[in-house]
């Protein structure tokens, strides 16, 4: 039922910046900064140094790498009293405590994201808090904004399917319809669901679907629970995924849910307004004055993230250049045409004045002739 989103998590302005990596956070490295040295190793074939190293890394790498360093440490430094450290580390230790220890814990890490360690996670999570407390300064969202762009909401989907033993069209809103008159009797809704319901998802949890965004759900499910009342059950409704019928829920605990409710919105945000992150970032950099001083790296940041602009600017002034000139063209154009058209009527002119010249010279001549035929006469 929801839209496909990219794929940008709260904490993160873009994919692969702001921790996304398996590496620590610069607070972890300096903790266990290493000095390495330019040479790494020394044989008869030659040596091996920290930039054979990183040419095999690849200056993309190394740029990205540097620019995500770069915003975290930054970050760190403006939100150091924003974000508490401790708070977090204690959140964590009790996911690890639930899922039976820091074995476990590792083992599902290691399974969601290969080379991610317990000491990493906890580094990551902590840097998107700073990113978390510079994303929601930036897109500030109100309480009542929060509350006016969610509606907690359960729902039953009945799908059509075109393999054996699969409902068609026609069946599917007939049994949905069935439904809907069942809960309207009185059968519990939640109920209903859990029996009933083809999204399994949400089905395993009475049909809950929790707090619902706008933008998230398809155009025709979102209208018909954003117009429900508090408690109140929709029709069914129809859209790409079969027939829904829809509970909107009292919303008793928005309250203690607004932090959550405003994190995911500015998360929509981040994901539709990925130049203007760009901008915030950009902005960042210059405040504290940020400077790459590798030329490769350097040129590669500016090009990626930093010149959002440039290119529409290039474009705005080729454009202008180009109507300057097709103005200056249609004016010499103007211009050539007044002249030729001057000229010809200067040319009609003289062509007039030359055949009143010829009509008059055959005139006088005529008046001679006639004097001198009455003389002889």
């Amino acid at each position: 039922m929801k839209k496909k989103l990219a794929p940008i998590v709260v904490g993160l302005g873009l994919v692969g910046l702001a921790g996304c990596g398996n590496d620590s956070s610069s607070d972890s490295a300096a903790e266990n900064e290493t000095e390495f040295g330019n040479v790494l190793a020394t044989s008869d074939a030659g040596d091996v140094t920290t930039d054979d190293i990183l040419n095999e890394l690849g200056t993309d790498n190394i740029a990205n790498r540097t620019f995500q360093l770069t915003l975290d440490t930054i970050l760190q430094d403006k939100y150091s009293d924003a974000v508490d450290r401790e708070e977090i580390e204690a959140q964590i230790n009790e996911e690890i405590e639930a899922m039976g220890g820091e074995d476990q814990f590792a083992a599902v890490l290691q399974q969601q994201q290969p080379g991610m360690t317990v000491e990493t996670y906890k580094e990551q999570r902590i840097n998107n808090a700073y990113h978390d407390a510079f994303f929601a300064e930036k897109f500030e969202v109100t309480d009542e904004e929060a509350m006016e762009s969610v509606r907690e909401a359960s729902h039953i989907l009945i799908q059509t399917s075109d393999e054996e033993g699969g409902l068609s069209d026609a069946e599917a809103k007939e049994k949905a319809e069935s439904l809907l008159q069942e809960i309207e009797d009185g059968r519990d809704f939640g109920e209903v669901a859990a029996e009933e319901s083809d999204d399994t998802g949400s089905a395993q949890n009475n049909g809950e679907l929790g707090y619902v965004q706008r933008g998230q759900m398809v155009e025709p499910f979102e209208e018909a629970l954003f117009n429900l009342e508090k408690g109140e059950v929709s029709d069914v409704v129809e859209s790409e995924f079969g027939y829904h019928i829809i509970k909107r829920h009292q919303e008793e605990n928005i309250d203690e849910e607004l932090d959550a409710i405003k994190r995911q919105i500015v998360s929509t945000r981040i994901q539709e307004n990925q130049e203007q992150v760009l901008g915030f970032y950009n902005d960042l950099l210059e405040e504290y004055n940020a400077e790459f001083e590798n030329e490769e790296i350097r040129t590669y940041i500016e090009e990626t993230y930093l010149n959002t602009d440039s290119e529409a600017s290039t474009e705005e002034g080729s454009t202008e250049g180009s109507t300057e000139e097709a103005s200056s063209e249609e004016e010499s154009t103007e211009e050539a045409s007044t002249e030729e058209e001057t000229t010809e009527e200067a040319s009609a002119e003289e062509s007039t004045e030359e055949s009143t010249e010829e009509e008059t010279t055959e005139e006088a001549s005529a008046e001679e002739s006639t004097e001198e035929t009455s003389s002889e006469e």
